[in-house]
């Protein structure tokens, strides 16, 4: 999926990374990539005076289907919420209702700013689709479990989905999903490893969410983790001892926040992790335990909680990076910056919305000032929401589909 052959979008901010600050301009999209971007006013199609273009955001972890259990299990303790509320119901989910469900996901983060997302989840291929169809980048992965090395085959899962859908239209790439080392075997783990080294493909897995997770790390990575590019989601408990030792793995921790406070599982210690080098991305979790897919409203909690002992932690630059450039990277994928060659996936902010004043400190405002509703976003030259629509599906269609899904699944 491409967007118009050749545009140009402008006479508005332009702010091409987080190292440097807005300046007015322009930017030239042609084939889903980024041509030019010029400085000074210019002949444009699409006018956006008295707002910013930025790049977009990237939602390292989520379970874009839990849109349909959002609010369905609060004030819990995670295994009261985890075995008392979402399993059963998750039970009853069907392929429609998963496609459906992401789709909703979708909708709601691209209002918010995002251009892709790492998902874990089953019925993994009606994610896919739903993918194809709105227009979103996705790096996407079959949840692994296996009870003394039986996976329901699970795994065979996984690799279908990957012959049938890595590298669809350059936005869809597959991974493999090992739920937690609690949830896997060692030897059902080094499988896992072993297949995605095999296929160059990155996993994703709960890591050290808990306080009750003490597993040994080495162990981990002497398996075959450290052979493949890993998002390790949560790593509320990780060792310190281990944080030098994994900058130079192809090791990207995933911070969940929001969702690691919501059900009482503590606060990471990601600035720790950044001054040693762990790369670093942003993400929300499922809509069921956050219960909000705004990485906008991710990033403010990201840097507060941080700055409770040291204010001078967590700048602005370091959570936009976090957030865009971080998130791709980890995904694989060429974007978080605006700049010549890489990929057209931006974001359009309203700059005469309240919080945005004064202009001067745009970039804070971005962390700690900004709703997240954002006026556009774009993903490979193509708008998948704009002034309040989506353009790529048939939301009227979509909202009657959600109630009627509501209906079955809390009948």
């Amino acid at each position: 999926m491409e967007g118009e052959k050749r545009m140009i979008l402008g006479n508005c901010l332009i702010l091409k990374d987080f190292s440097s600050e807005p300046f007015f301009g322009a930017v030239e999209i042609e084939s889903g990539i980024i041509k030019r971007v010029i400085q000074g006013k210019t002949k444009v199609d699409v006018d956006l005076s008295g707002k910013m273009i930025m790049p977009a955001l990237f939602n390292t972890h989520t379970h874009a289907p839990m849109t349909l259990l959002r609010g369905v299990a609060e004030d819990l303790s995670f295994e009261d919420w985890l075995f008392s509320r979402v399993l059963p119901l998750e039970d009853r989910l069907t392929e429609k209702m998963i496609y459906y469900g992401t789709i909703l996901a979708q909708m709601e983060m691209a209002r918010h700013g995002t251009a892709g997302f790492v998902d874990m989840y089953f019925h993994e291929e009606w994610v896919a689709k739903a993918v194809r169809d709105f227009g979103m980048r996705a790096l996407l992965t079959r949840g692994l479990v296996d009870d003394h090395g039986d996976d329901g085959g699970r795994l065979d899962e996984n690799l279908k989905l990957y012959r049938e859908w890595n590298g669809f239209d350059g936005r869809i790439l597959v991974g493999f999903g090992p739920h937690s080392p609690y949830l896997c075997s060692k030897e059902y783990l080094k499988r896992i490893f072993d297949v995605a080294k095999s296929l160059d493909a990155p996993i994703t897995i709960h890591l050290y969410e808990t306080s009750k997770e003490n597993y040994d790390l080495s162990e981990l990575l002497e398996l075959g983790m450290k052979n493949v590019k890993t998002i390790a989601a949560h790593c509320v408990y990780l060792p310190e001892e281990h944080f030098r030792s994994l900058k130079d793995l192809p090791f990207f921790v995933s911070h969940n926040p929001a969702s690691n406070l919501k059900l009482g599982n503590g606060i990471a210690s990601v600035w720790k992790m950044i001054e040693r080098g762990v790369k670093v991305t942003l993400g929300t979790d499922g809509s069921a335990s956050n219960n909000s897919l705004n990485l906008f409203f991710e990033m403010r909690v990201a840097s507060l909680l941080q700055k409770m002992e040291d204010p001078r932690r967590m700048d602005v630059e370091t959570c936009l990076k976090m957030v865009t450039i971080n998130g791709a990277r980890a995904m694989g994928f060429k974007s978080g910056k605006l700049e010549e060659g890489w990929n057209a996936d931006l974001v359009v902010i309203d700059l005469e919305l309240p919080e945005m004043f004064p202009s001067r400190h745009i970039k804070s405002h971005l962390v700690h000032a900004f709703s997240g509703n954002v006026f556009a976003t774009m993903v490979a030259g193509r708008w998948i929401y704009y002034d309040g629509k989506y353009p790529t599906i048939d939301e009227n269609e979509v909202k009657r589909e959600l109630k009627r899904i509501e209906k079955e699944l809390y009948s």
